[in-house]
């Protein structure tokens, strides 16, 4: 059960995704690239170790991504005048454009899952991966201090 766990969330990712994938292919956007947009479009603008962060994209990969999103017009980079080590990203008319235009189409992927799986089960699904995520991020948390005490 313990070294099938990881299996079976990346299983139950790739499942989720089938629905989705279709969806992202029309708009010529990437994975990585729907999630920061979902990001953008929810917080307007973000601090690039935070988008790393709620993206779940390492900050290396991060930034070739967010170059080729600017090349497309769908986020532009700012840095504050202040504190020129700081990035933010936002996104463009253009990013949200797609946004909105995507989002009407993945919420139908959300609605076929709905109907397969029951709105019911999905709600406690999404309880229990995020108390899951909160007690595996404690536990971690715990380890680090643990190893900087020692």
């Amino acid at each position: 059960m313990h070294e099938s766990l990881t299996i079976a969330l990346l299983q139950a990712r790739e499942a989720a995704m089938g629905f989705f994938r279709p969806i992202l292919n029309e708009y010529n956007l990437t994975e990585q690239q729907w999630r920061i947009i979902r990001v953008l479009a929810e917080m307007h603008s973000c601090d690039f170790h935070l988008l790393a962060k709620q993206t779940c994209i390492l900050r290396p990969s991060l930034t070739g991504i967010l170059s080729r999103m600017e090349r497309d017009g769908l986020i532009i980079r700012l840095k504050p005048l202040n504190d020129q080590r700081k990035l933010y990203v936002s996104l463009t008319d253009k990013g949200h454009q797609v946004y909105q235009q995507a989002k009407q189409h993945i919420e139908k992927g959300y609605r076929q899952i709905e109907s397969s799986f029951s709105e019911e089960k999905l709600g406690e699904l999404m309880v229990l991966l995020e108390r899951f995520i909160a007690v595996v991020d404690n536990g971690n948390s715990e380890q680090v201090a643990e190893k900087s005490v020692n």
